[in-house]
């Protein structure tokens, strides 16, 4: 894990995490209780749920198994949820027009006819702009302690139906999870903004499966078992700041607020976890994939006529 200080102009510090990735994420939740041994302070990551019900899991050992080996019962409700989203229509055509003058062709060029120029024709081109292009999704998992799992699931069905749309029309797009919060109370010996932690899950380009993608995007215990267990492995001082330790909230969920690297969109705290029907998820989905395709730095063209 990297870690990065910054203090910012009022005094207060922010403190950005950067994890190599899941395996490392796996790593601290073998590793918690240990972690707790060593700690002044309780922590709940890996407290027993007999009914699953919050955490989504019974046992840190169950959400270890599902983030390395996969979510079945996720996978199948994503793609239910994935099924009542027209995929197909978030992309559509992207290109860009390439206007050649000929003596036949699409449409009269009325300064050339005008002119006389007996090439007075345009012909036109579509060009396919989308290879060589790439792009990282940073994914917001913070989330109030009174969103449900039915909720979690919608809007990671939304995420997902757009980075499949997009792969599917061979644009390379990354995907980093994203953990933000800042303290419920101030303290004034030790002034925390907020805390940070990115956790990249797939480079651009490589292929993010459906059981990955399942248990990072729509399971409970991605944040309430993996990230409190991260979490977990600050010193005390700051956990203490920071509410990271049982009763103490593990912080209040924020906006991403360090700098966002070039090529890269958010889907921030809170979007996209009220979603009700059919037509909120496709319009959400849709938002997702027009962000994801600014950052490519794909033009929408109206191209209806040049079919």
């Amino acid at each position: 894990m990297r870690k990065c200080k910054y203090v910012r102009n009022d005094g207060s510090v922010a403190y950005v995490r950067h994890l190599d990735g899941l395996s490392e994420v796996v790593d601290i939740m073998r590793n918690s209780k240990e972690n707790d041994r060593n700690s002044s302070l309780e922590s709940s990551s890996f407290e027993i749920d007999s009914d699953s019900s919050w955490y989504g899991t019974s046992s840190m050992e169950e959400a270890m198994d599902l983030m390395r080996y996969g979510w079945e019962e996720g996978r199948l409700k994503l793609k239910k949820a994935i099924g009542k989203i027209a995929i197909d229509e978030l992309v559509g055509k992207r290109c860009t027009v390439d206007q050649i003058p000929d003596y036949t062709g699409d449409e009269v060029d009325i300064y050339r006819f005008l002119s006389g120029d007996p090439e007075n024709m345009v012909e036109y081109h579509l060009e396919d702009s989308k290879y060589g292009k790439q792009a990282n999704m940073l994914v917001n998992c913070s989330l109030s302690s009174s969103v449900s799992p039915e909720r979690i699931i919608k809007r990671g069905a939304a995420i997902y139906s757009a980075i499949e749309a997009l792969r599917a029309e061979g644009y390379a797009l990354g995907l980093t999870m994203v953990e933000s919060s800042k303290p419920e109370r101030h303290s004034k010996k030790h002034k925390i903004y907020g805390i940070e932690y990115y956790i990249p899950i797939i480079e651009p380009g490589n292929y993010l499966d459906i059981d990955t993608a399942s248990f990072c995007l729509a399971h409970p215990s991605f944040l309430r078992r993996a990230m409190f267990a991260v979490n977990e492995t600050e010193k005390d001082k700051i956990r203490k700041v920071a509410g990271f330790y049982s009763g103490g909230g593990y912080g209040v969920p924020s906006k991403i607020f360090s700098k966002i690297p070039p090529n890269s969109f958010v889907i921030n705290k809170g979007e996209g976890i009220d979603l009700k029907g059919v037509s909120e998820c496709q319009k959400f989905a849709q938002s997702i994939a027009d962000r994801a395709l600014k950052a490519l730095g794909v033009e929408v063209c109206d191209n209806e006529k040049y079919q």
